[in-house]
């Protein structure tokens, strides 16, 4: 089946664990005899694009991530952007024909772009990654060859509340890389120092200063650890604003900051931690961090706010702490340096839960069975279209 993919940012050019979803829907219908073609956009402030040919990077987004995210001021040049794109677009759509289209995140793309595929009766699914619906209610799309998808049970009952008509519509995981459920975690060695992690977006709304917080209260208890961090800066002032705190309290030297980590990079971080933090203040609609951790057999500490809920259960395979508390946050962390033994239960009970329910091969079938679906409801559709016609015509006459 040829498989047309519409998002903003995709990999490696990314920021935030959005696009390396959409990348790792995508293998896992490649896995299932899907032919796939990407379009998406180009962002030389996010690195080097690749030399994929099946994935065009033509498209032109309203605004930029750099630095924050931005929009166009100039509507007569956003104008310009959007029939641009679209003909892009329809020009893809033309070459390849897809028989499927997945659409990730269109921000700073607008709507218009999925309403080129509603007229042409792709069947679409458009994957929800964020605690936020994608357009309004009075934009959803009323075609039959059209669902959402949902990162979480928590984004789609956000959405139900919204007024949204998606109650038949499936929940996909973002799902672990192929890597993660295929090679065993390497067995952590017993250190007394407790090596600690974050990864992801470095920014308020990630609670990453409440962990800062946790860490000078560890100094303060004097029990030994070593603070990881990996991710991007979303505000450069809010980087500096951790690094002087840091310093302030004199925490700087248990700090390592590793910078924005992918593939194998990524694996080697996640196999020198005992547990990772991930201390987000608003919900989120999964935590795929938090999920890649458990398979390589890091201990995850959540404030579980929003779909983070659903990854963990709490002194099963990971722990829960209070959103916005430091103190809450410490207190975890020092269970888990006083109770080794109990740790190590956590997580091995973490590899093979978040290897069992999160990889790309189950979320690509729920994927391909919708695709197929929506396909069904399209043929029907287009015969009952025809039928009626039929039905309207008397002695050689259509009415």
């Amino acid at each position: 089946m040829r498989l047309l993919t519409l998002t903003n940012l995709y990999p490696p050019q990314n920021l935030g664990g959005f696009g390396l979803c959409i990348q790792r829907l995508v293998e896992g219908l490649v896995g299932l005899g899907y032919d796939s073609h990407v379009l998406s956009s180009d962002q030389s402030y996010l690195g080097p694009c690749g030399q994929d040919p099946k994935v065009s990077r033509t498209l032109e987004l309203l605004g930029s991530y750099e630095n924050g995210i931005s929009r166009l001021a100039d509507t007569t040049e956003e104008q310009r952007r959007q029939h641009r794109n679209q003909q892009r677009l329809n020009q893809l759509l033309d070459m390849i024909n897809p028989q499927a289209c997945l659409v990730g995140n269109l921000d700073l793309l607008g709507t218009d772009l999925h309403k080129q595929l509603g007229k042409r009766r792709i069947p679409t699914i458009q994957h929800v990654g964020f605690m936020a619906a994608p357009y309004g209610p009075q934009d959803y799309p009323q075609a039959n060859t059209y669902r959402l998808a949902f990162a979480s049970r928590e984004v789609k009952r956000l959405l139900i509340a919204q007024g949204f008509p998606v109650d038949n519509h499936p929940i996909v995981h973002p799902p672990l890389t192929s890597a993660m459920t295929a090679e065993a975690p390497i067995p952590k060695r017993q250190s007394p120092m407790l090596q600690i992690g974050y990864s992801g977006l470095l920014m308020h709304s990630k609670g990453v200063h409440n962990l800062l917080e946790a860490c000078v209260i560890l100094k303060q208890r004097h029990v030994p650890y070593q603070l990881n961090l990996a991710g991007k800066p979303f505000s450069p002032d809010y980087l500096e604003q951790l690094q002087t705190y840091a310093r302030q309290q004199g925490i700087d030297r248990n700090l390592h900051w590793h910078g924005f980590l992918e593939d194998q990079a990524i694996t080697s971080f996640y196999q020198q931690l005992d547990v990772l933090v991930f201390p987000s203040l608003h919900p989120e609609a999964f935590g795929m961090v938090v999920a890649e951790a458990m398979a390589q057999g890091v201990v995850p500490i959540s404030t579980g706010a929003g779909g983070a809920f659903e990854v963990i259960t709490h002194g099963v395979d990971g722990l829960l702490c209070e959103p916005g508390s430091g103190e809450s946050v410490s207190a975890a962390l020092q269970w888990c340096h006083g109770n080794r033994q109990k740790l190590s239960v956590l997580s091995q009970n973490g590899i093979r839960h978040a290897r069992s329910r999160f990889n790309s091969a189950q979320s690509a079938k729920v994927l391909d069975q919708t695709f197929r679906t929506l396909a069904e409801l399209n043929s029907s559709s287009a015969t009952d279209i025809q039928l009626g016609a039929k039905d309207l015509t008397f002695s050689g006459v259509t009415f």
